[in-house]
């Protein structure tokens, strides 16, 4: 059994041998093990050869945020997910498929939400949360990193009548806001918006006016 790069594909084949020496090979009809089929797609996808289309980034943010659970809660005994994982976790997608075209549109989510507990996977969504409702009944967008406090991405007319400190997971992480403008480039990282009104605002306001004068401002 080997890939067939041509055909893109894990192949059965049987062999002639005299000891060690292949005397002759012949591709079979016959499937080959599942485990081992996993095995060899898995290789080529942790190459690159084979694109697993839906291991996008939403997945990869979701890996960023179980590891940031591991680190942050220890006592929940979260396993952080780790290079040698991501092979594992490749490899068991691709149980049960031989060939690139199984593998294109194959679900993703289900093996890897299958890393937690059920009661690890509640506590993810509810302490590091994709977004976050804000005091306006707004909600951002939040962003994790392997190093570094989650933050919180919004434009500033979205944060209008908002001064407080963000926190996640019952006040022990601290959230980052990053102020942007109309066009959604940052204008400040901070983590006090109260600081941020009083003492950066009034600098940056009538540049963003004049630049966006269709916008309100406050």
């Amino acid at each position: 059994m080997d890939y067939d790069e041509a055909q893109r594909r894990v192949l059965a084949r049987q062999e002639r041998r005299f000891r060690d020496l292949v005397l002759a090979t012949k591709q079979t009809a016959a499937e080959p093990p599942e485990g081992e089929a996993a095995a060899l797609l898995a290789r080529q996808v942790m190459a690159g050869r084979i694109i697993l289309t839906e291991w996008n980034e939403a997945v990869e943010h979701w890996i960023t945020r179980v590891n940031c659970l591991a680190k942050w809660w220890p006592e929940l005994e979260v396993n952080p997910i780790t290079e040698a994982d991501r092979a594992t976790l490749i490899e068991q997608i691709c149980y049960g498929s031989y060939g690139a075209r199984d593998l294109k549109d194959k679900p993703v989510m289900p093996v890897l939400r299958d890393w937690l507990l059920a009661e690890q996977l509640a506590v993810l969504d509810e302490y590091l949360p994709e977004r976050i409702e804000m005091a306006n009944g707004r909600k951002a967008r939040l962003t994790y990193a392997p190093d570094g406090p989650p933050v919180l991405s919004a434009r500033i007319q979205e944060l209008y009548g908002i001064s407080a400190k963000f926190t996640l997971g019952h006040g022990r992480v601290p959230v980052k806001i990053e102020v942007l403008a109309p066009n959604q480039r940052p204008i400040q990282v901070t983590d006090d918006l109260s600081n941020f009104w009083r003492e950066q605002y009034p600098k940056v306001k009538q540049e963003l006016q004049r630049r966006y004068p269709r916008h309100e401002w406050r």
